[in-house]
């Protein structure tokens, strides 16, 4: 099991028979992980999680590229949110991040905390060079995340914002889970 500590929380890379239980018995993952589970994904969340889900079944050499992050608080046992990474580096480097926060665990930085153990993890691995990461104009929660671990506004489109964090990026703050 591949699993990264912080000061306040546990993430760990579900294995792809792992994934498919959190989308098909979230409580007996739970159970035999020894923490609660989340709540229910809504819907758009909840089809792309079956399409990395799919994807990861097919590419099962690309774990833990290819699988659901389980953003777990230490203190309470409890699932507060998830991460993913879309795909394995590409041949530039870039790995792409996605992550979402259940509503009652926001506000108190566990994301910020999460990110920024994922991103330092991604970072030290060989081959990748970026950790890449897309947010809707809207969502001003997530881009404070972002900037707090150092992620760099990089391309603007419409509807999303593109952000990019490298080994060359300033560290934005210091702290056991920064860059």
């Amino acid at each position: 099991m591949t699993a990264l500590e912080t000061e306040r929380l546990r993430i760990v890379a579900l294995t792809p028979e792992q994934f498919g239980m959190l989308l098909d018995a979230p409580e007996r993952l739970g159970r035999s992980l020894g923490f609660v589970p989340g709540e229910p994904p809504d819907g758009h969340t909840l089809e792309a999680m079956r399409g990395l889900y799919a994807e990861a079944r097919k590419r099962r050499d690309a774990f833990p590229w290819m699988a659901s992050w389980q953003i777990i608080l230490k203190a309470e046992r409890a699932a507060v949110g998830s991460a993913c990474f879309m795909a394995p580096p590409d041949e530039c480097g870039v790995v792409e991040v996605g992550y979402g926060l259940y509503a009652r665990f926001r506000g108190r930085g566990f994301m910020t905390e999460a990110l920024g153990a994922l991103a330092r993890w991604a970072l030290e691995q060989p081959h990748v060079r970026e950790v890449a990461a897309e947010t809707e104009r809207d969502n001003a929660a997530s881009r404070s995340v972002l900037e707090r671990c150092g992620f760099e506004l990089c391309r603007e489109e419409a509807e999303s914002l593109f952000w990019r964090l490298d080994l060359k990026s300033p560290r934005k703050q210091e702290g056991p889970f920064f860059l």
